[in-house]
C-alpha cells in the first residue's frame, strides 16, 4: 500500500521531466565534481555510491539566501526547522530525522553542539563558504554519532594561491535589517591568509525580536613544500537578540546572548602519489545566556532569572589513505573527543569518545563497479561501545547511467539536555539509550539526451530507541518529556532533476515523498512532512545579469505524537535579481515570501511576510 501511494505521488514530477526532455536545447550539464564527504578523501562524484548535493559559493550568491538555511532548503529530503525571522534558530533535518540526527561539519570539524545536538545555520557567515557538500543518508560508519539522516560538510574558502583579493558586501532590507561584511586575503611567499568579518542588525518583524550580531574568521596556510601543508583556522560569533516566544505565550522582554568560538590546526602530507596523511586538532566553545526578565505564563518562569549553558568540545583526528593495488584502496583513522557541559539547568557533566574506522574501496571491471565497505567503532565512557558497518555499491552502465545501492547502520548518542535537563515543564531522562538505525537505499542517476540530469532514490530506515521530545498532552505548550520510542519506520522517494532549457535558462525540479511513522502506534513522527516539492528557474546571460525564481511546497505536519494537532501545508515563492558589472561591482535585490503567505514551520512561530533586501557587493 505504501509503495502504491509512492508511485502515485511520484508520477507527476517524473512525467514533467519526460515532457521537458523534449525541449531541452542547452549545452551538456556538467556532472563531475570533486567531493570529500562520502569517504573523507578527495574523489570524483562519478565514483561514489552515495547521493551527494554540492552547493557552491556561486549558487549561494545567485539564490539570494540571507543565511545557510536559505541556501539548502530547496534540496530533496532537506527540511529546515525555522522559528521565523533573522534572530531565530534555523537547523537542518534530512530524511525524516531530527536536527540532532544530521551531522554538520566545518572543514571536517564536527560542530553539532553536545548540549542539544543541533547546529544553528543562521550563525554561519555565507561569504566565507567555498562550497557545501550534503550527503543524504547515514554516515556513522565513518563519522560516528549524529550522522543518521545525513552529513553536511561546510568547506570554507582558502587564502588566494597568489596575489591578493578583497570583497566588501552591504545590504539593507525589511525590518531595518542591515548586513555589512568584508573579506581580505593574500599570499606572501609560502604563507597565505584570509580574514573575514561582519556585522548584522535587525529590529525583527515581531516585537522583541531584534538582533545584533558580529563575527570574525581567520585562516592561515603555510606550504612547507609541494606535498606538505599546515593550516590554522579560528573565529568567533557573538549575538544579542530578543526572545519573544510563541504567539500564544508571548514574552515581551526576554533576551538571549550567544557566543561561539573555535580553532583547529590541520596538517596534510602526501609523501607519494599513493599515500596521504592528515591530522586535525580542534576545540569548539559554545555559550548561551538566557535572561528571563519577567515571569512568563508557563513552565514556572521566574522573573530576573539568568540561565547559562556552556559546552566545550576538544578533538583529535588522524587519518591515512593508501592505494595498495590498482583496484584496492584503504582509508583508516583514529578520533578522540572530549565533551564538557556546564549549565545552570543540566549541571556539570563530561564524557569521552575514542573511535577508529576503516574503509575498503574496490574499483572493478575497468572502474565500472565501485564497492565500498567501511566500519567504525566508537567507545563512549558513559554508554559503552557502538559498531557501525556500511556497504555501498556503484555500477556504471555507461557514461550516462549509474545505479547505486547502500546498506548501513547508524546511531546517535543522547545529548546533555536529553539526559540531564532540569526545569519546570521539561522532563529529561538519565536512562536514555543511544538511538540505532538501519538504512537501505537504491537509486538511479541518468543523463537524458545529454541535456537532463535525473536522479531517483528510494530509501527505507528503521530506527530503534528513537529519542523524541514531545508534549505529554494535546497542548503543545504544556509539559514536554523525552523518551526512547520503541521503533520507527521511514520510507521515502527522492526525485531530483536538473534541466537546461536554453543556453541561458535552467530549471531544477525536486520532489520528496516520505512516510515517517512510529512502528508501534502507526502515528506520524512530529514535524515530518509527507510531501515536499521544490523548483528553481535560473536565467543568466554573458553580460552578468542573473535572475532566479524559486518555490517550495511543504505538506501538513503533525506537532504532537498523537497526531491530533497539525500545521497547515504551505507554498511560498522567492525571487532574486543581480547584475555584475565589469568593474567588479554587483547590484542585487531579493524578495522572500513573494505572495505574502501566512504560515508556520514551527508551531507558534509565524514566518515573516513579504520581505525585500537590496545591496551591493564589490570585489577587488
Amino acid at each position: 500500500m505504501i509503495m502504491k501511494n509512492v508511485y502515485k505521488k511520484s508520477f507527476i514530477p517524473a512525467l514533467l521531466v519526460i515532457i521537458l526532455s523534449g525541449i531541452a536545447r542547452a549545452e551538456d550539464i556538467y556532472l563531475d565534481k570533486i567531493v570529500v564527504t562520502p569517504s573523507r578523501i578527495e574523489e570524483s562524484s562519478e565514483n561514489i555510491g552515495r547521493t551527494v548535493d554540492v552547493v557552491t559559493s556561486l549558487d549561494i550568491e545567485r539564490s539570494g539566501a540571507q543565511d545557510l538555511a536559505g541556501a539548502l532548503t530547496n534540496l530533496t529530503s532537506v527540511d529546515i526547522s525555522n522559528y521565523g525571522g533573522p534572530n531565530t534558530e534555523k537547523s537542518i533535518r534530512m530524511r525524516g530525522s531530527t536536527s540532532a540526527q544530521v551531522l554538520v561539519l566545518m572543514d571536517g570539524r564536527p560542530i553539532n553542539n553536545p548540549r542539544d545536538g543541533s547546529v544553528d545555520l543562521s550563525s554561519i557567515p555565507l561569504d566565507n563558504i567555498s562550497r557545501v557538500e550534503i550527503m543524504h543518508g547515514p554516515g556513522s560508519s565513518l563519522y560516528g554519532s549524529s550522522a543518521m539522516g545525513g552529513v553536511v560538510n561546510i568547506i570554507t574558502k582558502n587564502p588566494p594561491r597568489e596575489g591578493q583579493k578583497a570583497e566588501v558586501y552591504s545590504s539593507f532590507g525589511t525590518a531595518r535589517t542591515y548586513i555589512e561584511r568584508m573579506l581580505y586575503g593574500a599570499k606572501v611567499s609560502k604563507l597565505g591568509f584570509l580574514v573575514s568579518g561582519g556585522y548584522e542588525s535587525s529590529q525583527g518583524f515581531r516585537e522583541n525580536s531584534e538582533l545584533n550580531a558580529k563575527d570574525c574568521n581567520l585562516k592561515l596556510g603555510y606550504d612547507l613544500n609541494n606535498e606538505n601543508n599546515v593550516s590554522f583556522n579560528s573565529g568567533f560569533y557573538k549575538s544579542k537578540s530578543g526572545a519573544p516566544g510563541t504567539i500564544n505565550y508571548f514574552d515581551a522582554d526576554d533576551k538571549q546572548n550567544i557566543l561561539k568560538r573555535f580553532f583547529d590546526l590541520n596538517w596534510k602530507f602526501q609523501p607519494d602519489e599513493q599515500t596521504g596523511l592528515s591530522g586535525k586538532a580542534y576545540q569548539n566553545y559554545d555559550r548561551l545566556e538566557f535572561m528571563e526578565n519577567t515571569a512568563g505564563p508557563t513552565w514556572g518562569d521566574v522573573a530576573n532569572q539568568k540561565d547559562i549553558h556552556a559546552t566545550t568540545v576538544r578533538g583529535l583526528d588522524l587519518q591515512l589513505d593508501k592505494q595498495l593495488l590498482d583496484i584496492y584502496k584503504i582509508v583508516c583513522g583514529f578520533n578522540y573527543v572530549k565533551n564538557m557541559n556546564d549549565s545552570t539547568s543540566s549541571a556539570k557533566h563530561e564524557y569521552n569518545v575514542t573511535a577508529g574506522y576503516l574503509e575498503n574501496r574496490l574499483d572493478l571491471f575497468d572502474n565500472k563497479l565501485n564497492v565500498n565497505l567501511s566500519a567504525r567503532i566508537d567507545d563512549y565512557s558513559n554508554f559503552g561501545t557502538e559498531i557501525n558497518p556500511s556497504l555501498s555499491i556503484l555500477y556504471k552502465f555507461n557514461e550516462s547511467i549509474k545505479l547505486h545501492g547502500l546498506i548501513s547502520r547508524s546511531f546517535r548518542a543522547p545529548t546533555f539536555n536529553d539526559l540531564y535537563w532540569s526545569s519546570p515543564g521539561m522532563l529529561s531522562n538519565p536512562n536514555l539509550n543511544p538511538e540505532k538505525g538501519l538504512t537501505g537505499e537504491i537509486g538511479l542517476e541518468s543523463k537524458l539526451n545529454e541535456k537532463i540530469l535525473l536522479g531517483v532514490t528510494y530509501y527505507r530506515s528503521k530506527y530503534n530507541g528513537l529519542i523524541q521530545w514531545a508534549p505529554l498532552t494535546d497542548d503543545p505548550y504544556g509539559d514536554w518529556s523525552v523518551k526512547n520510542i520503541g521503533s520507527a519506520i521511514i520510507d521515502g522517494i527522492e526525485l531530483s532533476n536538473k534541466i537546461s532549457i536554453t543556453e541561458n535558462l535552467e530549471a531544477d525540479l525536486n520532489y520528496t515523498y516520505m512516510i515517517a511513522k512510529d512502528a508501534e502506534t502507526h502515528n506520524f513522527l512530529i514535524y515530518q512532512p509527507q510531501n515536499k516539492a521544490d523548483f528553481c528557474l535560473k536565467y543568466k546571460d554573458l553580460k552578468g545579469f542573473q535572475i532566479e525564481l524559486k518555490g517550495q511546497f511543504t505538506g501538513r505536519r503533525f506537532i504532537n505524537s498523537n497526531n491530533t494537532v497539525s500545521l497547515k501545508q504551505f507554498f511560498v515563492f522567492g525571487l532574486s535579481v543581480s547584475k555584475k558589472f565589469k568593474s567588479g561591482i554587483t547590484c542585487f535585490g531579493y524578495i522572500d515570501n513573494l505572495l505574502n503567505r501566512k504560515y508556520q514551520v514551527q508551531s507558534g512561530y509565524p514566518m515573516p511576510g513579504f520581505s525585500l533586501t537590496g545591496g551591493l557587493k564589490a570585489e577587488f
